[in-house]
């Protein structure tokens, strides 16, 4: 992105919200992909680490039942959380010693509504958010319980009771959002949907939208700009921004399918939006049927506008950057580019400087231009990633799904810095970044990486496919 001196205003604003009065950055990890953008600013942190022989600062423990949540972390204290029982009747709320992993408090609740533990639904998925105060926790049953870091219940409410039950055969994974005084929920599903934003002092409404019904298990995001501040939210179908105090709507544009699942990331002026590769829409295509919108200057040869017929009948595939400040439907006037093959699978994208790094399906990375959606590299990871990267100190951290991490060098060029692995015979869900550590959750256990296991970081250049 084009750093100026308002841009590195604004982003100082966005991260000091999320970080609340205390907590310095390199200290905390206080929700779903750290401030929203999954960078970590620890300048400590390990790229690559040994495989055996773990400092004593590192810890492995397990956890009762499953997650699929991210942990979250304030100075001295992991939060995370966990559901278990058949019906994932049992809710389950703990902190953990950032410097042993010894559990310092659990709390157990009931679920409101009760789905089926299988494979095919969401299990514990949604991550907590964290400030200085109190814990934030989110469950697919529509409960929401806040806590203060000592455990004790500060207030709960249940969605589902007060607005109906969940529709959908695949669940509930939205994180909660915290901005300022204000938890923001997405409740985005088969039925009903609405987006609340709840007084974090009293878990009472500030207020409440309707939003479509369309699914999504993506988590909004927070846009600060010179003149706007609203919440974005990306679900099947339809981008929208609503404005933060009030829940009214300033833009939208449903240029776009297969939305459902990856988070927006905020780069500067731009919100980038990853879609997911949509197998049935394929059927029957052509090479040179799929188009994308473009900036000026793009070169033609390689990609063209997308003609007005097309836009009548269909909204277009492929992951896309929309302008920040708009007004009303944005779909002609703000979506910067359109790429129909640059997907996404379940991780978010993040941006470093002016490369946006999208892993698809099938854990492939890749390396788009921000300005034009121009795609620089793609490189393949060692198997799929399910957990979303992380940019430290002008890297990209990537976490497969089987424990494998690599970890590339940020730029136009492919750079191996080196591969690690996780010893787990689990799904690598999430990770949390602070105090020269990480800390990563399989669906049972949660472990640190300290620093002290760093190994040599000497590059080599890799080739792009």
């Amino acid at each position: 992105m084009r750093w100026t001196p308002s841009t590195v205003v604004i982003l100082a604003i966005a991260v000091g919200g999320m970080l609340g009065r205390s907590g310095r950055a390199d200290e905390t990890w206080p929700a779903f992909r750290g401030g929203g953008d999954g960078h970590s600013r620890d300048k400590n942190l390990p790229l690559t680490w040994k495989p055996r022989g773990r400092s004593a600062e590192s810890w492995s423990i397990r956890l009762p039942g499953y997650g699929q949540s991210s942990p979250v972390i304030w100075k001295d204290k992991v939060f995370v959380t966990s559901v278990s029982g058949p019906s994932k009747e049992h809710l389950h709320v703990l902190a953990v010693n950032f410097d042993d992993g010894a559990i310092l408090w659990q709390r157990d609740f009931s679920a409101t509504q009760r789905i089926e533990d299988r494979d095919s639904v969401s299990r514990g998925a949604p991550t907590p958010v964290v400030d200085a105060k109190r814990v934030y926790a989110v469950f697919e049953s529509g409960d929401i319980v806040a806590l203060t870091h000592q455990g004790e219940l500060a207030w709960e409410r249940s969605f589902v009771r007060d607005y109906g039950e969940l529709q959908g055969p695949h669940g509930y994974a939205s994180s909660p959002l915290l901005a300022g005084d204000l938890l923001i929920v997405q409740v985005s599903h088969s039925g009903p949907s609405y987006i609340l934003a709840v007084d974090a002092e009293t878990g009472e409404n500030h207020w409440k939208v309707d939003h479509p019904q369309q699914t999504g298990w993506s988590s909004p995001v927070l846009s600060r700009t010179e003149h706007q501040q609203c919440v974005i939210v990306s679900t099947a179908g339809s981008v929208r921004a609503l404005d933060l105090r009030t829940g009214d709507e300033l833009w939208w544009t449903g240029h776009v399918t297969g939305n459902s699942t990856a988070s927006p990331v905020v780069a500067g002026d731009l919100v980038i939006i990853g879609v997911g590769f949509n197998r049935g829409s394929e059927a029957g295509s052509r090479p040179g049927d799929e188009r994308r919108r473009v900036a000026p200057g793009v070169d033609e040869d390689s990609a063209t506008n997308l003609p007005d017929e097309a836009k009548k009948q269909a909204a277009p595939r492929g992951s896309l950057a929309i302008r920040l400040g708009g007004r009303g439907d944005i779909s002609d006037s703000h979506i910067v580019w359109q790429v129909p093959q640059v997907t996404v699978g379940y991780a978010s994208p993040v941006v470093v400087n002016d490369c946006a790094y999208f892993i698809n399906r099938v854990g492939a990375v890749q390396c788009v231009d921000v300005h034009t959606g121009a795609v620089h590299w793609q490189h393949r990871l060692p198997g799929q990633s399910w957990a979303s990267p992380v940019a430290n100190d002008g890297h990209v951290v990537f976490f497969t799904k089987d424990g494998t991490v690599m970890t590339l060098k940020a730029g136009r060029d492919v750079v191996e810095i080196g591969e690690s692995t996780i010893s787990t015979t689990d799904i690598v869900y999430g990770v949390a970044a602070a105090n020269g550590s990480w800390v990563i959750r399989t669906g049972r256990g949660l472990l640190r990486i300290s620093g002290q296991d760093a190994k040599d970081q000497s590059p080599k250049a890799g080739s792009a496919p």
